[in-house]
């Protein structure tokens, strides 16, 4: 990321109403947020000429309920190899081990309050500068 830039974020999650909320308050601290409303979004999102460099994703958002193995593993494991992802998830929610495949993924419960969801999109990008140097 060039001196002074804002860190580009995806931020994907089937409400749309989250979707925005989240962006608004990623804007007004300085990152770049683009909203996405589904894994065909965020696969454009990935390879365009400007990847977002941190992912946030709503696992139900992304149909990771449904379907815990297979296709959905391969599916975010090949996202969390290629950049930071944060997983979003409802408080109640079973995480397996592993994020459903996201090696390295941060997992943070969804609250009213965007406060730590920051914290994780922040400490995902420098684990991830972290990890690029050391490569």
């Amino acid at each position: 990321m060039a001196m002074g830039a804002r860190p580009r974020l995806a931020i994907l999650d089937r409400n749309p109403h989250v979707r925005e909320f989240l962006c608004r308050e990623f804007e007004a601290n300085g990152f770049a947020a683009t909203p996405l409303r589904d894994a065909v979004e965020l696969a454009a999102s990935l390879s365009s000429q400007a990847p977002p460099e941190v992912v946030v994703l709503d696992p139900e958002g992304f149909g990771a309920t449904g379907d815990r193995t297979g296709q959905l593993v391969g599916r975010l494991g090949e996202i969390a190899s290629r950049v930071p992802l944060v997983l979003h998830v409802f408080p109640e929610a079973e995480v397996p081990a592993g994020g459903w495949g996201a090696a390295g993924a941060l997992v943070v419960e969804k609250q009213a309050d965007s406060r730590e969801l920051e914290r994780a999109v922040r400490a995902a990008l420098n684990g991830w500068g972290g990890r690029l140097e050391g490569a």
